[in-house]
Parts: structure tokens; sequence; C-alpha cells
């Protein structure tokens, strides 16, 4: 995606970085809180993410299905498009 910088992932908790630009690795401005509008749009579809700046985690619990996964990911997409647009 143009606007991923990084995805970053250690056990299961995953990371996306959300910049302006991926070649320049150009941030948004903190102000305009792009991660906050993917969070907003997680909790419309009922899906939690947790946004710090222009990162966007997902922290799912040890239970969690190969299905809920695809959702979460699916829903963090749409929310990413919506966020840059």
């Amino acid at each position: 995606h143009p606007h991923v910088a990084d995805i970053r992932q250690t056990g299961m908790i995953a990371a996306i970085e959300l910049v302006r630009d991926r070649e320049s690795r150009d941030p948004f401005p903190a102000d305009e809180r792009r991660g906050l509008r993917v969070y907003l749009h997680g909790l419309s579809r009922g899906v939690i993410l947790r946004p710090l700046g222009n990162v966007v985690y997902f922290m799912p619990p040890y239970c969690v299905t190969a299905e809920e996964i695809d959702l979460m990911v699916d829903v963090a997409i749409e929310g990413i498009e919506r966020a840059v647009a």
C-alpha cells in the first residue's frame, strides 16, 4: 500500500505504520490522527484496533480464529483506505 511504511510483528502483536508516502517515509502530521481514523472505522465494524499516533496495532487474544484474523485485516485495510483518502 502506498501509505504503509512498515509492518512489524512479534508474537501475536502486529503494527502497521502509516505515512504520506511509502518511498520517502514522509509522516502524516500528528494532528491529523490517521491511526485514530482507522481505529474508529474498526469500532464501527466491531473490530478493536489500537492507534498510537500513525501506527495501528493488532493485539488479538490467543484464542482468536483464522476467520477473525481475516476480518481484522480486512477491516484495517478498509480503515486505512478511508483514513488516507
